[in-house]
């Protein structure tokens, strides 16, 4: 059964065979891809940023295939306070729809940063969250200056000790199980000073974190040649 999306005007494209609904929620674009027979209890998969990326190395359509719905939302601000308040509206609109009250989330790069950041503000609220070259500090980040201004940042200076970025929050996320995919050789998003800082602190608050190192790759491409890893974490009980 399709959920109702209460008389909201959407448009309907075909994505990765999937049936699409395109619809404005808060002034923001957002979309809802549905399988062909929601599996039990209407599980679904929310990519924060970059939903058109490397997709089906994610395993974003064979989750389709299982019975999981895909969504996502495309909000300006890199994550900042302003737009996790848009992510917790739209989370709480999808569950009126009868979507599961907890997803698991897909973070690539950017993507990483929205979802540890709205999964630090919702710790409750998230079943899961896949890992991708995840932006979880903005020490020697090279795209600083597009996070500067929305996160109210003077300048770079200290900025790591900022209690707002991924890596200062491992405690509000050690009971959501995380899944962590990157290349070693990363020069976007270095892992050092991002996602192999969080995995430790992470770890270390107790956490339980699966990660797959890759050890001659960059920060491309996401995801795997062989999904059934990214598979096995969002599905455990159909593998």
């Amino acid at each position: 059964m399709s959920p109702d999306l209460n008389g909201v005007e959407v448009r309907e494209d075909v994505w990765y065979g999937f049936r699409r609904r395109i619809f404005d929620f808060e002034g923001h674009e957002a979309w809802l891809v549905e399988p062909e027979k929601a599996a039990p209890g209407m599980p679904w998969t929310w990519c924060m940023e970059w939903p058109d990326a490397f997709v089906k190395r994610t395993g974003v359509p064979e989750l389709l295939a299982r019975g999981f719905h895909h969504v996502h939302i495309k909000v300006p601000g890199y994550a900042c306070d302003e737009a996790l308040g848009v992510f917790q509206r739209y989370h709480a609109f999808l569950r009126s729809l009868g979507l599961a009250a907890k997803p698991g989330l897909i973070g690539l790069s950017f993507g990483g940063l929205y979802s540890l950041r709205y999964a630090a503000f919702n710790p409750e609220g998230i079943d899961r969250i896949y890992l991708d070259a995840p932006v979880c500090s903005f020490k020697n980040f090279p795209h600083f200056n597009l996070v500067q201004e929305p996160y109210r940042l003077a300048s770079a200076q200290g900025v790591e000790n900022d209690p707002r970025l991924p890596v200062n929050q491992t405690e509000r996320l050690v009971g959501i199980p995380m899944l962590l995919i990157y290349g070693a050789a990363d020069l976007s998003v270095p892992p050092r000073d991002n996602c192999e800082l969080f995995a430790e602190r992470f770890q270390a608050n107790g956490g339980s974190i699966r990660i797959i190192r890759r050890s001659l790759w960059g920060h491309h491409p996401h995801g795997l040649d062989d999904t059934a890893p990214i598979l096995e974490f969002f599905n455990p009980s159909r593998n």
